[in-house]
């Protein structure tokens, strides 16, 4: 068995050598007690330690005394020393022990952590050492054995050449100066040119380097080798044709039978590939972690638009049913207006959340682009501060679009917040203008999918720190960010960018760094201007029949048992999914039609729809929701459900839903 790695404890205390001794026990080591510098010195002079761990404050002869003295002998000058002391952290101590060669200080009380990581870390470079004495040792005695085997010479060169050239590292053997004296084929290739023009030049002549720093760290790890110190180490190399590779190198000492350095040999394995399989690798864990913040924004979002979306359907069933009473001329109307208005906004915010979470379909729709502008451009002033100026340029002319329009104003957020990000912490201005404009065919050359035409160009404009090529490149990529951590999740202009290629448009970006940046999005102009009215609340018509509502909110089943009265409907609430099971079993016929919220406890309302078709097929049910993540109205419809409705409810999609039902039943 190898014998244990030595540490020297030198302190005067015995109980602090022994506290000291506890501390490394778990590391395998033979941990050597001197109580005086005399001793250690008797210790050094006689043993091999990988470290010595020397208290300043010791009578007679105190630590910096002692170190002195172990630098001073040959045998010892090597041994690293870490001091260790009480005394107060003052420069003077500090540099008078750097003076006398010591490689690092611990100070009382010590972190046992700390002393045993650095310990770790000097045990290791002893046993690198120890085995590049070893190998050293092995290349001496090949060596003396080439010369006692002078018959297999020739024989012995032509293996060494034929293992030296098929190698799959780069080889080279210099002389003590750094020239090259031998190079391997690989070598040879990797860098452009033959052996023979290689040799008898310094090797960092015949590297290719982009950066100075790289040459002169392999000129100085090649004097060391001159010096009998072997290096390991990563660097990069450039090949002949100027692709960068990352490389593992090790420049060692080759000595003769006397111990002189004769040789230096330089070993250089490839290991570009490790490496980017380690980016990669790194990559796709950040993408995991961003991809799994996604799916808990996604979940809580889900949330959010269920609970929120039963409250504006309260809001906007009674604001509805109120105003209904009212005539259009009354100053109340009005205000139930602009409140059935406000509620609408708040109705478009919770599919804008959707939309960024992909639980939302795109819903396209002409519009003029000019108006939803200039309403973002009043939400973004109250909410983007002082020291950030908003200038607009909006053309009133402008085309009309086909576009979801919650998505439309998610792209104008988003270009805007990244604005106000580049400018935060300097303040600028925000330069937004919308106007329409003729692309051709040549301004298309590189977007061969799209076609030439009329488009709506929309453009942010910041004054920021702007972008250099490299972000640039970068800019559209999936969780790439160069904001802070919780400033972003690197998905916006991912985002931005999908939205407008669905939407068969184009992005334009122009950046300088230092000098802010600007985008420009391009949505195709449409020739059909029609959009949806906005008007006064129309007459619905009633109906009659027995409905039953079953949802798990109060407020929600309260205000769409009103709604349904008002339309001619006689309606029993249930709360619960189970006791609406339970009723409907007792008497299917009793109903004409369920209208069930999807999210209950215990039992969906798809579940429950399921059953009730079970003891009635064909009964006609109306299945609600605050969103839906995986169902759509096709594939309620083919479970045999005859209407599916969003919330939050409007009296004319429900008037509607439920006639439709109802005629289903009947034809």
């Amino acid at each position: 068995m190898d014998e244990p790695i030595k540490i020297l404890g030198v302190d005067d205390r015995p109980k602090n050598l022994l506290a000291l001794e506890a501390v490394l026990e778990e590391l395998d080591i033979c941990f050597v007690k001197a109580h005086s510098g005399q001793e250690a010195l008797e210790y050094v002079f006689r043993q091999e330690f990988a470290l010595i761990l020397l208290d300043v404050q010791m009578p007679e002869m105190d630590g910096f005394e002692t170190a002195s003295l172990i630098r001073s002998n040959k045998r010892s000058e090597h041994i690293p020393i870490i001091f260790v002391t009480a005394i107060s952290f003052e420069k003077k101590h500090v540099f008078k022990g750097y003076d006398v060669s010591a490689v690092d200080y611990l100070f009382k009380p010590i972190d046992p952590n700390i002393l045993r990581s650095k310990v770790k870390v000097f045990i290791e470079l002893f046993r690198q050492k120890e085995k590049l004495k070893k190998k050293a040792l092995e290349l001496e005695q090949a060596n003396l054995q080439i010369l006692e085997q002078q018959k297999a010479l020739k024989k012995s060169e032509i293996r060494f050449r034929t293992a030296f050239d098929q190698s799959f590292q780069f080889m080279a053997i210099l002389d003590v100066k750094g020239k090259v004296l031998e190079l391997n084929d690989l070598s040879c290739k990797a860098c452009g040119s033959t052996e023979k023009k290689m040799i008898g030049r310094y090797l960092w002549d015949t590297w290719q380097f982009k950066d100075q720093e790289e040459k002169t760290a392999l000129k100085h790890h090649i004097e060391k080798a001159a010096k009998d110190e072997s290096t390991n180490d990563e660097t990069v190399f450039y090949n002949e044709k100027g692709a960068k590779l990352a490389i593992l190198r090790t420049i060692s000492p080759v000595k003769d039978e006397f111990g002189r350095v004769i040789h230096i040999s330089v070993q250089c394995q490839d290991i570009t590939e490790r490496k980017r399989a380690e980016e990669e690798k790194l990559m796709l864990e950040t993408q995991l972690r961003q991809a799994q913040k996604m799916e808990a924004l996604g979940t809580l979002a889900g949330g959010i638009a269920h609970d929120f979306n039963n409250i504006l359907s309260v809001i906007f069933g009674y604001t509805d049913m109120a105003r209904r009473r009212l005539s259009d001329n009354s100053p109340v109307h009005t205000h139930l207006s602009k409140i059935f208005s406000a509620a609408e906004r708040a109705r478009d915010l919770v599919k804008q959340i959707l939309g960024f979470t992909r639980q939302t379909e795109i819903a396209k729709v002409p519009f003029q682009p000019s108006l939803l502008v200039k309403e973002t451009i009043k939400l973004l002033r109250a909410s983007i501060p002082a020291t950030i100026q908003i200038q607009a340029d909006i053309d009133p002319k402008c085309g009309w679009i086909s576009a979801d329009p919650t998505q439309f104003h998610q792209i104008l957020l988003n270009l805007c917040t990244n604005a106000y990000h580049a400018m935060e912490y300097t303040g600028g201005r925000i330069d937004i203008s919308l106007y329409e404009t003729r692309v051709d065919e040549s301004e298309l050359s590189k977007n061969k999918d799209l076609l030439p035409g009329q488009y709506a160009r929309l453009s942010v404009r910041d004054t920021g720190t702007g972008m250099d090529k490299d972000i640039l490149e970068k800019i559209f990529d999936p969780y790439f960010t160069t904001k802070e951590i919780g400033k972003g999740t690197g998905m916006g202009l991912s985002i931005v960018h999908g939205i407008v290629k669905r939407h068969k448009g184009f992005i334009l970006v122009e950046s300088i760094a230092g000098e802010g940046s600007v985008f420009h999005i391009h949505f195709p102009i449409i020739k059909e201007k029609t959009s949806v009215e906005v008007s006064s609340p129309t007459i619905i018509p009633k109906g009659l029949g027995k409905i039953c509502l079953i949802d798990d909110e109060p407020d929600f089943l309260e205000m769409a048992q009103d709604m349904m009265k008002t339309l001619g409907y006689e309606v029993i609430v249930i709360q619960n999914s189970f006791d609406a099971l339970k009723l409907f079993q007792k008497n299917p016929e009793q109903f004409d039609l369920a209208v069930t919220d999807q999210i209950m406890p215990g039992m969906t309302g798809m579940d429950l729809a399921l059953k009730m078709l079970e003891i009635r097929p064909g009964f006609p049910i109306i299945l609600c929701t605050g969103y839906s993540q995986n169902l759509t109205k096709e594939k309620i419809r083919k479970a045999g459900l005859k209407e599916m409705l969003f919330k939050p409810l409007v009296v004319e999609d429900l008037s509607k839903a439920i006639q439709k039902a109802l005629e289903s039943e009947s034809t």
